[in-house]
């Protein structure tokens, strides 16, 4: 099978917006690849432009940290994109199966603050910077995926997300993400400041047993200091990482390259002290289970990840959807839920929910749902009249 003149040589991953395949170009004898969006998709004018809107992103930008988008075409009545095969592994796989010294941590850190800076300067904010969406390549490189959800200042762009939606992955979201606000380049940096404060200390400065309570910590607690966490951390690297996770986005991090040369310099001083040497550091399990990693591998232009489901789920929970104001649409995982308040049956794991109501911004999150629990959410729409 062809999309295109590319050949389709396995399926090699897939999720919730499509389909990527292990596809070869003949013209120049390439293996690349094939990001194919979901025929039922197609039917969908937002998913298209979210897409899309990857390809273009990227088209934008050539960074040696940023996969390379080849193509962009349609065939077989959906729309593809060709992209730069990837060698590696997921960050939070990369990280789940080794030692990671603090030397190794900031050394990712720095790839990818350059990466995020050097989007910014060309109007694009990534918004779903998450250990899934980072492959680590052999060689210890580090490659940005999954522009999907990615904000392009470009007036010419036409209606793109705006305040009231809330776009991305929960536990990495910041805190402007989270209240549905206007996002810039320093929410990307309080997502890093998650990724790094969890691979240095094994878990994740922001939880909760439910949407509602993670949403609550990022916005109204105080994570606990990295050095409580990791002693290896007091002093330097403890203040880079807290810095990057202050609620107000003036106290971070202005810019990647403010963030890098910090790690930089906190690596210049590791590896110049007197009879500095390597030490061990205990094995970190990165939460995230390793099949949604799997899905999620080469996806990119997703908006919120969920774990891949059986291929005939059993019906073992239930979601109950409020909203502010009452009578929202809910689709969940793209199909139709019924109107606010609804109750909705779902398998176990993780579910893209999207409420919609005329007059109002829509709201997007990732929930998820536990065996024989009821799970509750209850959303205020923002209305979209100024």
């Amino acid at each position: 099978m062809n999309y295109g003149r590319y050949e389709i040589i396995r399926e090699i991953g897939r999720g919730s917006m499509g389909m990527v395949y292990l596809a070869r170009d003949p013209q120049i004898g390439r293996d690349i690849a094939l990001k194919v969006l979901r025929p039922d998709r197609v039917e969908s004018e937002d998913f298209v432009r979210r897409f899309l809107r990857e390809a273009r992103a990227i088209g934008r930008m050539s960074h040696p940290n940023v996969v390379t988008v080849h193509d962009v075409g349609e065939d077989h009545g959906t729309v593809y994109i060709a992209m730069e095969l990837l060698e590696g592994e997921p960050l939070n796989v990369y990280a789940a199966k080794r030692t990671l010294r603090l030397e190794d941590i900031a050394g990712i850190g720095a790839q990818i603050a350059r990466c995020l800076d050097y989007a910014h300067g060309r109007g694009i904010v990534h918004r779903d910077v998450k250990p899934q969406n980072i492959i680590v390549s052999p060689d210890g490189t580090v490659k940005l995926t999954d522009f999907g959800i990615a904000h392009i200042e470009d007036p010419e762009a036409g209606s793109q997300t705006q305040a009231g939606e809330i776009l991305g992955t929960p536990n990495y979201m910041s805190p402007e993400q989270v209240m549905g606000k206007k996002v810039d380049g320093r929410s990307d940096i309080f997502s890093l400041g998650v990724i790094l404060y969890e691979l240095a200390s094994g878990t994740r400065p922001f939880k909760g047993a439910d949407l509602a309570s993670v949403f609550h910590a990022i916005t109204s607690s105080e994570p606990e200091a990295l050095d409580a966490m990791n002693p290896e951390t007091r002093g330097a690297f403890s203040g880079i990482v807290m810095k990057c996770l202050a609620k107000d986005p003036a106290e971070r991090f202005q810019t990647g390259s403010a963030l890098a040369r910090e790690l930089g310099g906190f690596l210049a001083g590791r590896t110049s002290a007197p009879g500095a040497a390597p030490r061990p550091r205990h094995r970190r399990t990165i939460a995230a289970a390793a099949v949604v990693a799997v899905a999620c591998l080469v996806l990119g232009g997703i908006l919120l990840y969920r774990a891949t489901v059986s291929k005939a789920p059993v019906e073992t929970a239930d979601l109950r959807v409020e909203s502010v104001p009452e009578g929202a649409q809910v689709y969940v995982d793209g199909r139709f839920g019924g109107k606010t308040p609804a109750r909705v049956k779902v398998s176990e794991g993780s579910h893209e929910v999207r409420l919609s109501m005329p007059g109002y911004y829509e709201w997007e999150a990732v929930v998820q749902a536990q065996r024989g629990s009821s799970t509750p959410l209850k959303v205020e729409l923002v209305p979209s009249a100024e």
